[in-house]
């Protein structure tokens, strides 16, 4: 605790006497960009280059009238560059400042159209749907026809490299460990949460996703195989705006979604609510086998089984940004979501010998009914603290989260040794909430033109109480069963600290180099059992990224980072939780955080190729372990730290323009996986060569209609101790405009054919395990979206990065 209050007391202090200095003089740039009809270019980059060498030294874009300001930097020679989709770049005359409070206008500037012409037909630039940034891949979702009616964990989950498990939890590129983050910020929730978060969130709020494989220190350490950074929309508009949409969906079940987002915005402030409501669910059937090689009661499980849920979703997101003056911005936002579930999971399990057949029939009709509630608040502030480029942020975010879910089983035996039959009526009751606070604060700090600092410090606390009461019997005749009924508490606090250095040695050359320091400090209590777990632990996880120009259209850039896995909440609770007669989950009070080391090499040819080559080593990997009894033939599963993991993999994206008409980017991921697990004192080794193709298509079809298609083919993949057989889907998208592009239909397809089936096998001493699911994804969607008004000019309220910049030619 001392180390990080005496860095954040040496930060603030640095940052009031940054303040100090920064006071004075300012100098301007402004001016406007105009095309050759006269009509204003909105959303154009203006980049400030600095002379001789023609670094990017910062930018900013047009408003919806054209106009650019931008602070006047230090004293030099530079020139400015004019880019935007669809216009060719312009460069100004070179100019020198010379003084702090230097002033210039640029007036009218005048970019031509960037047009070719085949077969006598006007070809304009496509706007890519995967775009590549400095260690990360950006996946466009605004305006895209699979955005409409979709929820945010379906266009997570065919992401480029991106696969769900059979718990429906993420992979990044074959890999477990994917940390989620939803505006750059945490989300603290557990696989089985975030999917249920996710699912609750419309595509439609979604801007654009961030896949993020490299991450810089600035980012927490979570997330062993990588980040995936979810981007909400934002108004940065004046005037009023909003769009109203709405949709259904036909498949096994009928599911509908409807919303309104409005903005309004002046000089000084801007602010937005979204209103959204969707009916959805949850529908898949499931074939079960455990074969158990053991001597023991019974030689095998079958089990078949259908689940249904189905969920009332309201959702609201509210936020505003005042801008003090032209360098400080404060703001706030906050939403809340809830759903109320009714589910049902009705099986038939047979239990026997080879010999014998059939020895136990249990049919099982369970049902829940589940409230879920996500209120989350977050308050920022931004602060351009000098004209060269020192940036101050801060942010103060709070979660509550909160599910109470009743469950009852009522299972009916029959046991044909004897011909006699049975009936037994379970019921439980749960309750869980999480308090989560964290706050951040994060300096960058230019030191010459070419290089400087980033550091920042972060502290999080988690406070989460859980309550599980069992009963047994009908209803008005139920007991309490103590031996199956738990409380537990955990408190888990994180403060981390980290400082990144950025220097441009030369023009083939670029050093990023950071470590962050991360203290964890956790403690799970079971009132009911007593016991009590204390975790103290701190790491330190260095980062580096070596970039280096090898040509004009060729760049490597070679890294190293070592991240970390904490243990889930839920998962420390020592207690069984009940799935069926014969399977139950337990909690594992013991386990530990793992860690991965990953080594990359990134090559990027003509700005738009990418191969990425890396090397992942994770020691003490989190994953399920399943136990059997062998006297009864119960299967309780358990999370526990497997030996290690190791993965060699490459990643190829190939974007391909064919004609005016159909533009593709395709995605491979081939990964030489290998897991190994001790197992009752047995080394158990599951290899796997995964390999995965994802090919997004857009045209251009007659009468102003778009079509986007998304084929994807996941191969078999090791996961722990199970293997997931083959999946494939493809999705297919048409979407036309009408009102003077005021209204968008959209008419999709999800699962043509219909091949998003999963199969799991694993093999454990003891059992082997095979399971066969079958979800409900294939359907027919419309999809409505109206544009309410047309805004006023954009403000801009943060500085561009420069990676942005250069990124879109500025």
């Amino acid at each position: 605790m001392k180390l990080y209050s005496q860095l954040s007391i040496v930060l603030f202090i640095f940052l009031g006497y940054l303040n100090l200095s920064a006071q004075g003089e300012e100098g301007q740039l402004k001016g406007s960009l105009f095309d050759q009809e006269h009509v204003s270019i909105p959303f154009a980059t203006v980049a400030i280059i600095k002379l001789p060498d023609s670094t990017v030294v910062t930018g900013t874009t047009t408003d919806l009238d054209g106009i650019f300001e931008l602070d006047a930097p230090v004293k030099g020679d530079y020139l400015l560059r004019f880019s935007a989709m669809g216009y060719e770049s312009r460069f100004t005359d070179a100019f020198e400042i010379t003084s702090p409070g230097y002033q210039r206008d640029f007036g009218q500037v005048i970019l031509p159209a960037e047009v070719t012409m085949l077969n006598e037909v006007m070809v304009q630039a496509w706007r890519p749907r995967v775009e590549l940034e400095a260690g990360k891949m950006v996946v466009r979702v605004e305006g895209t026809a699979m955005a409409a009616g979709s929820t945010a964990y379906e266009v997570v989950s065919k992401s480029p490299g991106i696969t769900a498990d059979q718990d429906g939890g993420l992979n990044l590129n074959g890999k477990s460990g994917v940390e989620v983050m939803i505006n750059g910020r945490e989300t603290f929730l557990s696989a089985d949460e975030l999917k249920n978060f996710l699912e609750t969130m419309p595509a439609e709020n979604i801007e654009k996703i961030e896949l993020v494989h490299s991450p810089s220190a600035k980012y927490p350490a979570a997330g062993t195989s990588g980040i995936i950074n979810i981007i909400l929309k934002q108004n940065v508009k004046t005037g009023f705006s909003g769009t109203v949409y709405g949709g259904v969906e036909f498949n096994d079940e009928n599911w509908y979604n409807a919303g309104v987002n409005l903005n309004y915005g002046q000089e000084k402030w801007s602010g937005f609510v979204n209103l959204d409501a969707t009916k959805s669910g949850f529908n898949r059937e499931q074939e079960a086998f455990r074969q158990f090689t053991n001597e023991g009661e019974f030689d095998y499980y079958a089990q078949t089984g259908k689940q249904l849920e189905t969920r009332w979703v309201p959702s609201i997101r509210t936020g505003f940004d005042y801008l003090i003056d032209k360098k400080h911005t404060i703001g706030i936002t906050g939403s809340y979501s809830f759903y109320e579930e009714d589910g049902s999971w009705n099986t038939e399990t047979a239990l026997g010998e080879y010999a014998e057949g059939d020895l136990v029939n249990i049919i099982a009709k369970n049902s829940s009914v589940e409230d879920y509630g996500n209120g989350r608040l977050n308050a920022h502030y931004v602060g351009k603290l000098d004209t060269i480029g020192t940036l101050l942020t801060a942010d103060v975010d709070y979660v509550r989260l909160n599910r109470d879910r009743d469950s009852y089983f009522d299972n009916f035996y029959t046991y044909f040794q004897d011909e006699t039959n049975e009936t037994e009526h379970l019921f439980n009751q749960s309750f869980s909430t999480y308090d989560i606070i964290a706050a951040k604060a994060d300096l960058e700090l230019p030191l010459t033109e070419k290089s400087g600092l980033a550091m920042g410090v972060k502290g999080s606390k988690v406070t989460s109480e859980s309550d599980l009461k069992f009963y047994l019997g009908k209803a008005g005749e139920r007991t309490l069963d103590p031996t199956r009924s738990n409380n537990f508490n955990y408190e888990e606090e994180i403060y981390a600290a980290y400082l990144s250095y950025r220097n441009k040695f030369n023009d083939t050359w670029n050093l990023l180099a950071g470590l962050r320091a991360e203290q964890t400090i956790g403690e799970g209590i079971s009132p009911t059992t007593g016991d009590v777990n204390k975790r103290d632990y701190l790491d330190f996880f260095p980062n580096i990224q070596l970039s280096q120009k090898v040509t004009e259209n060729y760049e490597l850039n070679y890294s190293y980072n070592r991240r970390i896995d904490r243990p889930r909440y839920s998962t420390l609770n020592p207690f069984l939780f009940y799935l069926d007669p014969y399977t139950y989950i337990v909690g594992n009070p013991d386990l530990e955080a793992s860690i991965t080391s990953s080594y990359k090499v990134t090559q990027n040819l003509f700005g738009k190729y990418q191969l990425i080559l890396g090397y992942d080593h994770t020691e003490g990997p989190i994953g399920e372990y399943p136990r059997i009894n062998e006297e009864t033939g119960q299967t309780i599963f358990t999370t526990a730290n497997l030996e290690k993991e190791t993965s060699i993999f490459a990643t190829l994206v190939v974007p391909v323009e064919i004609g005016s008409f159909w533009n593709l980017t395709n995605t491979l991921v081939v990964n030489q996986m290998n897991h190994e697990i001790v197992y009752a004192d047995r080394l158990i080794e599951n290899d796997n060569l995964y390999y995965s193709l994802q090919s997004n298509s857009q045209f251009n079809l007659p009468w102003d209609m778009n079509m986007e298609v998304i084929g994807a083919y996941n191969g078999p993949m090791a996961l722990g101790i199970y293997q997931l057989e083959s999946r494939w889907y493809i999705d297919l998208g048409l979407k036309k405009s009408f009102l003077y592009d005021r209204l968008d239909v959209t008419l999709k397809v999800k699962d043509i054919f219909n091949g998003m089936k999963m199969t799991v096998t694993g093999e454990y001493p003891g059992s082997t395990f095979k399971m066969q699911q079958h979800f409900y994804n294939q359907g027919v969607s419309v999809n409505l979206r109206y544009k309410l008004s047309r805004a006023g000019k954009e403000k801009d309220t943060r500085q561009k990065n420069l990676e942005e910049l250069n990124r879109a030619g500025g």
